[in-house]
């Protein structure tokens, strides 16, 4: 009696060679996945009583190109321009158990912006002074590490890293009122941000 497998295996012996190579460039594939070219991002939306905005996002390989734009209600109201550079680390992983896949990032951000002083906006932080004062110019850069979370054209950003802003034009009367710029809002030397949105 002839074994099953040899009645299967012997037309296809020619081709055998080949549908190796086939399977093995699916499961490449499937381990470094098409990454999206166009990308639309909103705001974390936890975080919608200190500001909201979008962005977006153009890539080229492992190289994306990010424009955000955010409009801040805070004590420093405002508007903030940024632009970011990310460098994607090549691998492309499975969050385990699911259809999200992960990658990670390093980036480096540049920022432009006007912030003013809203001192009825202090109020929760037991200010009581009503005081306002105009916008003011700063500019800035930041740097860090992100993580990017992809399931079809849906996808989920987190990232980390340090920035650091600079009020030139700023009078020595008002800096006073500037000192809790660099630990809250537009200023935050500490960045830990949360995005999504939809890729393409």
């Amino acid at each position: 009696m002839i074994p099953l497998i040899y009645i299967i295996v012997t037309p296809l012996r020619k081709y055998l060679f080949t549908l190796l190579i086939i399977l093995g460039f699916f499961q490449a594939s499937a381990q470094y996945m098409r990454p999206y070219r166009l990308a639309l991002t909103l705001t974390n939306p936890l975080g919608v009583m200190n500001k909201y905005g979008g962005g977006l996002e153009y890539r080229f390989r492992n190289v994306s190109y990010m424009y955000t734009y955010y409009k801040y209600i805070c004590a420093y109201s405002g508007t903030s321009m940024d632009l970011d550079i990310r460098v994607y680390l090549r691998k492309i992983r499975r969050v385990n158990y699911s259809k999200w896949t992960y990658q990670n990032f390093l980036y480096t951000r540049g920022i432009l912006g006007d912030a003013a002083f809203e001192g009825p906006n202090l109020t929760v932080l037991g200010y009581s002074n009503p005081l306002s004062l105009p916008e003011h110019l700063y500019v800035g850069g930041a740097a860090g590490f992100g993580r990017r979370y992809s399931k079809g054209i849906l996808f989920a950003t987190v990232r980390a890293g340090l920035r650091g802003c600079v009020l030139p034009d700023i009078s020595e009367e008002d800096k006073d009122y500037y000192r809790i710029f660099y630990a809250t809002g537009p200023g935050s030397i500490l960045e830990l941000n949360f995005q999504f949105g939809i890729q393409i």
